[in-house]
């Protein structure tokens, strides 16, 4: 490899998106070798087949940087699928909108963390219980009596056996959740020996590196990680701890809370206990709230300090509580395990309070958001605004629809476990061949068998969503819409450059890319219908919260009663029916939970399997721990860091040898996050020298809406400011995952070829100067919008296809080879250091914009 120390070279630096692109495919090279990094965080350049180093087309470095090992590398982390329902709440923390300076919005904003904290730690104690209710009650107290060698032990051993094994079920997933934090204990050394060391951003007064920057992203602090973290591990440790010590107190001893069990007692005290340290600990990622009283900054301090010392504690004698169980699981006898098949009956219990106290927390966090948004209405950027293009979906109920989402998926996993372990070792058989037996289950519980069913009426609704976008694809307006703007952006001098078959290709695919478009009202759509399915079961379950026959629970009135059912229910004449929707409901989680477990034993052993599984984390993992600690670790603690090492090093290596700058930074979909996140923590020195080329970026299409205090059109503004207009983003109509960043409000093409002035769009670099003119140079049909290039897709050279090949339409992948790449990196270079001061727009623009 050459030194790169020529003064002529510079450097094009690459970033992946999501599913980790293989270093060849960042490149467009047969070989590559890696020049930098470790195992996990890499740096290639291509080569040629002897190892030598190959400069890009214009002699410049050619250099890809690879995070995707930091989310799908090693065989454990296939595993984190189990931690997606964790991911999803834990994301949801940063979808919430700034409060700015705002004092009521951001007391409802911390009430809105509060909530979604306290979900969190239901979502960990549903866990436990799933977990619980494998072990002890499905292979422990009603397969192992049957089972050659397990049916020769001692029941209490078995029993006692398998709480030890939920217990380590539940002490995994700490570790597979495990950040960059601090270990345990040295956090905890640090906190007795001075409060003042708890550094949590909960409103606490302390520098911020970009003051000046509209976004968290500029913060160094963002990267470093929540200091609640490893408090919040250990108080999910505990509470999931403490729902398996009930469960082993409740299996061995059924009657235990009438005689006063001290273990139980205290196992259910102590749980209340750890859930309302967690929800109210503090808001973690609020460094830019408004300011506090200097006395309430001093008890949120002590009560930091207070929490940090106690939670070890806790986590330790949660876990000797738990180890005293194990010990002393006594009073089975092996007649009751061999005849008694019925669950413990007070498992029902812990079910039933879950599931109410969840649906409970969900209200009140729907209820919240939308006090936040309404609080922040009257700031919404005006129309006609650039603002206004940068929205977040459902306007402003992000945070509240994901977590809901997730929850819904964790419940669903729960009941997909259970009901698949019941049915593959035929756990779901009456003990009795009487007809008047009652009502027969799959072996899980009455909640989870009604999850079930509700999820069996869930998948209608998700048929019924996509015969929504189908039939809006196929609305007269909407077709005649994309028809003529595909016919427009083909149009040649005399005839179209693609022809009717490939105009359909390309109709076809733009409508596939416009369904990003429904993501927020699907979502709404979707958490909806299932909170009306879990409102009506919490209400038909209250009743019977305390007690696990099913005839005591409530009914709901008129036709809401359809919409929760016991899945099996005895005939006329003692035959049991089955319930086909709840049936079709438990076949779909089947399907689904043996679709991941084939993926995540695949994953295992390959890595290519591993990306793709792990597409989720490439989105949810950029977001350090808040909410939940369990939680994939966040990479952007590891990118962000890393990439901004590396553009040093280059700075460093290739001195200024004209006006152009020395590096572009080529960021591709999530990837521009990243690069996006790099570029807000440099000094403006550094800035000055570096060159931004985004493509297939989510920066205005997804992330602005889903995450609009961390990007917004204000931090994209401030940052294009800041880069003295050194940025370009390339885009496709076909793309699926991405679109526009800088332009929005684009009239339809007028091609040059016509003879008609060209269409006009909002654009950077003047995004408050109005429509502007675009432009269209060179034969590719690419249509310059300011900084924003949209990109044909396919490239028509000319109608006869012998200039150049139409094979195959690319949507999100392969930007570089577009004819115009080579183009966009020489005028993104060549742009001067230029700073426009912004003007002030007021707080529609910076909060919500």
């Amino acid at each position: 490899m050459d030194d790169g120390r020529a003064s002529d070279q510079w450097v094009e630096l690459r970033v992946h998106g999501v599913s980790g692109t293989p270093p060849g495919s960042m490149l467009d090279r047969p070989h590559v070798a890696q020049v930098g990094g470790d195992d996990e965080s890499r740096y290639f350049r291509s080569t040629d087949a002897a190892g030598v180093e190959l400069p890009g087309d214009d002699g410049q470095v050619l250099e890809a940087y690879h995070w995707g090992r930091l989310t799908s590398g090693s065989k454990v982390k296939a595993l984190w699928l189990v931690l997606l329902p964790f991911g999803m709440v834990n994301a949801s923390q940063f979808m919430l909108l700034p409060a700015g300076a705002h004092r009521g919005a951001a007391v409802v904003q911390w009430l809105c963390r509060c909530l979604l904290r306290l979900l969190a730690i239901l979502l960990t104690s549903l866990f436990a219980f799933t977990a619980g209710l494998v072990l002890i009650d499905l292979l422990a107290w009603r397969w192992a009596p049957d089972a050659r060698f397990l049916g020769s032990l001692d029941p209490n051993v078995v029993v006692g056996a398998a709480v030890a094994l939920t217990g380590m079920v539940v002490f995994v997933l700490p570790i597979l959740g495990r950040g960059y934090e601090r270990g345990r204990f040295g956090r905890w050394w640090s906190a007795l020996r001075s409060p003042a060391a708890r550094t949590s951003r909960a409103g606490l007064p302390g520098p911020v590196s970009s003051a000046s920057a509209p976004t968290p992203l500029a913060d160094d602090a963002f990267y470093a990680g929540d200091s609640d973290a490893p408090v919040l591990r250990d108080l999910h440790l505990s509470a999931g701890w403490l729902v398996v010590c009930a469960m082993g107190v409740w299996a061995a001893h059924p009657t235990a809370w009438r005689h006063d069990d001290v273990a139980l007692r205290l196992a259910l005290a102590s749980w209340v206990v750890v859930v309302v340290m967690a929800t109210l600990l503090g808001e973690p990622e609020s460094s830019r709230s408004v300011r506090l009283p200097a006395s309430l900054v001093r008890a949120r301090r002590a009560w930091h300090w207070l929490v940090g010392v106690v939670s070890p504690v806790f986590a330790i004698a949660s876990g000797l509580l738990l180890v005293s169980v194990v010990v002393t699981t006594r009073g089975i006898s092996r007649t009751e395990w061999k005849t008694v098949f019925d669950r413990p009956e007070s498992f029902d219990y812990i079910a039933n309070w879950l599931l109410v106290l969840g649906v409970a927390v969900l209200v009140a966090l729907l209820l919240a958001n939308a006090l936040l948004a309404a609080t922040l209405w009257g700031q919404r950027p005006e129309k006609g605004s650039p603002g206004r293009a940068f929205m977040p979906y459902a306007g402003g109920m992000a945070a509240s629809l994901v977590a809901t989402i997730g929850t819904f998926v964790g419940v669903g996993f729960s009941a997909a476990l259970t009901t698949g372990i019941s049915s593959l070792l035929n756990l779901s058989q009456s003990p009795s061949d009487d007809p008047s037996a009652g009502d027969l289950n799959v072996g899980t519980t009455p909640m989870l068998d009604r999850v079930a069913y509700a999820w069996g009426l869930n998948v209608g609704v998700v048929v019924l969503i996509a015969l929504s976008l189908v039939v809006w694809r196929v609305w007269p307006t909407v077709r005649k819409a994309v028809q003529d703007r595909v016919q427009a952006m083909y149009g040649g001098a005399r005839q179209p450059l693609l022809d009717d078959r490939w105009q359909k290709r390309v109709r076809k695919a733009v409508h596939l890319a416009r369904v990003k478009n429904a993501i927020g009202i699907s979502c709404a759509v979707f958490v909806a219908f299932g909170m009306v399915l879990a409102g009506v079961l919490a209400w038909e379950l209250w009743p019977c919260r305390n007690a696990s026959g099913v005839d005591q629970c409530g009914q709901a009135w008129g036709l809401f009663d359809l919409a929760s059912q016991p899945k099996y229910v005895i005939a006329e004449g003692g035959l049991a029916r089955s319930n086909v929707v709840a049936l079709f409901g438990a076949w779909v989680l089947l399907a689904v939970s043996a679709a991941l477990l084939a993926a995540s034993r695949k994953a295992v052993a390959e890595e290519g399997k591993r990306r793709g599984l792990n597409v989720a984390w490439d989105v949810l993992g950029f977001w350090p721990h808040a909410v939940h600690p369990f939680a994939p670790r966040p990479y952007s603690q590891r990118s962000i860091a890393d990439l901004r090492t590396r553009l040093r090093w280059h700075l460093a290596r290739h001195p200024r040898s004209d006006e152009r700058r020395t590096v572009v930074l080529c960021g591709h979909s999530q990837g521009s996050l990243v690069s996006f996140a790099t570029l807000a923590t440099l000094p403006q020195a550094e800035r000055d020298r570096i060159a931004l080329l985004t493509f297939g970026s989510q920066l205005r299409v997804i992330f602005p809406r889903a995450f609009p205090e961390y990007v917004s059109f204000a931090s994209i503004e401030w940052l294009y400011d800041r880069m003295g207009g050194a940025w370009i983003n390339l885009y496709r109509v076909t793309d699926q995952l991405a679109g526009p960043v800088l332009s929005w409000g684009r009239e339809i093409d007028t091609s040059g070829h016509t003879g008609r002035p060209p269409a006009a769009s909002w654009h950077f670099p003047e995004p408050y100067s109005g429509a502007e003119p675009d432009e269209y140079e060179g034969s590719h049909q690419t249509r310059r919008c300011g900084a924003d290039w949209r990109l044909a897709d396919p490239v028509a050279y000319d109608p006869a296809m012998q200039d150049g090949a139409v094979s195959e339409i690319l949507g999100h992948s392969w930007y570089a080879r577009n004819p115009d790449w080579g183009e966009a990196l020489r005028a993104v270079r060549a742009t001067p250091v230029e700073r426009r001061t912004a003007p002030d727009r007021g707080k529609s623009e910076a909060v919500q914009g």
